[in-house]
């Protein structure tokens, strides 16, 4: 049941890119000064031509819906929408926490997937030997601090494993944190197996499906206060 699939994870400055075909595994890791709103298409076209395919050969699109940046986020899930609707494909998407934690899924115990939030605030979920203790949370590194003391030794996950790790070390220096020195690693693999699973489960993403945002966006925010204040 051989299917081409194309994935990628535009939710942090990170961009994991990947395509899945009969004879043909590739995955692309971008890390640094990218635009993924002026490359993104780029790279999609690129990876297409080297395994020889076109777009309308594609039987799956996989890609993550946050929580991260809105900017990233949207552009990701704009972009595989617009390739979903134009060619009839079905999308998939899921958790970016959910699939930075799958990522590190050969780690037994505890492990914290999160991502800078900014703001002194972390996208934070927490699990143990694969269930939810927390689940995606918009959080400052304090608030987490005496979930993590219940455990003798916690994996950091996440491409802001190590400044988070940092931020708390510096709270409670007596928690015992391992971070994780293979971060960012492309969550291509982990999404392929959340995404089958999902589509396995509950069909494809109905197309109002939207991201996870957790957080008001800066715009939202501004325009809250504006009601507040006019309110007031």
């Amino acid at each position: 049941d051989q299917m081409n699939i194309l994935l990628f994870d535009t939710s942090t400055q990170i961009l994991s890119i990947a395509l899945k075909c009969d004879k043909f595994y590739e995955e692309r890791l971008i890390d640094g000064n990218f635009s993924h709103s002026e490359d993104l298409l780029t790279e999609v076209t690129a990876i297409l031509e080297r395994a020889k395919i076109k777009l309308a050969d594609l039987d799956m699109l996989i890609c993550t819906k946050g929580p991260g940046s809105f900017t990233g986020i949207r552009v990701g899930m704009v972009t595989m929408k617009g390739f979903a609707s134009a060619l009839s494909i079905p999308l998939v998407s899921v958790g970016t926490l959910e699939a930075i934690e799958e990522s590190a899924s050969l780690y037994k115990g505890a492990v914290l997937s999160v991502i800078d939030a900014k703001k002194k605030r972390f996208y934070q979920r927490l699990s143990f030997n694969g269930e939810v203790v927390v689940p995606d949370s918009d959080m400052s590194p304090e608030d987490i601090i005496e979930r993590l003391k219940a455990y003798e030794e916690v994996l950091v996950t996440g491409p802001d494993a190590a400044l988070f790790a940092e931020k708390i070390t510096s709270i409670e220096p007596s928690l015992k944190l391992v971070v994780d020195c293979a971060v960012p690693r492309n969550l291509s693999k982990a999404m392929l197996k959340l995404g089958l699973k999902k589509y396995q489960e509950v069909g494809a993403d109905d197309i109002g499906e939207g991201p996870i945002y957790i957080r008001r966006s800066d715009a939202e925010e501004a325009l809250l206060k504006k009601k507040e204040e006019a309110n007031g």
